[in-house]
């Protein structure tokens, strides 16, 4: 696989509104484990709309990963061109400098939202364009991405080697355990 959509929940669809919230920490660190084997198999791109939560953190590590001399780039592609229009100043700066960091921006159209069809339309567009989707997500907590999951689950029907993987909050769970143990602070979990 050599390229790979990571997304899933916003961050207010985990309770999470502050940059400092222990659970970005294990979050990142259950996508940077999975990068890291993702990356020794070969892959090369990962690929994000730009979505506020899993996304950005996913980026967030991605360009880490970079930093260490990791052979991954990232690509951002948002449904339409003032996509962060409507966020707070602060995450409209961090989304920059993310764009600023990708290998590869390119807004899907131009302009302004003009309906619900530009999110259905960047969705395929990830999906037709990746080899695989890592999906934070659990089917016992439904919200948004349950509709990008149908889609992927739909695509894989006609296309069985598309590889999907989600992290449930079983795996979350797991991750911070393991934080835990390795650093011997309480996550809150």
């Amino acid at each position: 696989m050599k390229k790979l959509v990571i997304t899933g929940y916003r961050g207010n669809e985990l309770g999470i509104f502050d940059s400092k919230h222990p659970g970005i920490t294990i979050i990142k660190t259950a996508l940077e484990d999975r990068l890291r084997l993702y990356v020794e198999e070969g892959l090369e791109w990962v690929l994000i709309s730009g979505q506020q939560g899993v996304e950005i953190w996913a980026a967030e590590v991605v360009l880490s990963l970079k930093r260490e001399g990791l052979p991954v780039k990232l690509s951002i592609t948002p449904p339409f061109a003032d996509f962060t229009a409507r966020l707070k100043p602060e995450k409209q700066a961090e989304f920059q400098q993310l764009r600023i960091e990708a290998d590869f921006y390119q807004p899907l159209t131009s302009g302004g939202y003009q309906g619900p069809w530009q999110f259905q339309e960047r969705d395929k567009f990830l999906v037709r364009n990746s080899e695989g989707t890592l999906l934070v997500y659990d089917d016992e907590q439904p919200a948004s991405p349950k509709f990008f999951l149908k889609l992927v689950q739909d695509y894989k029907e006609g296309q069985p080697t598309y590889f999907i993987e989600q992290l449930t909050s079983y795996d979350l769970n797991e991750t911070a355990e393991q934080l835990k143990w390795k650093e011997g602070e309480s996550y809150g979990y």
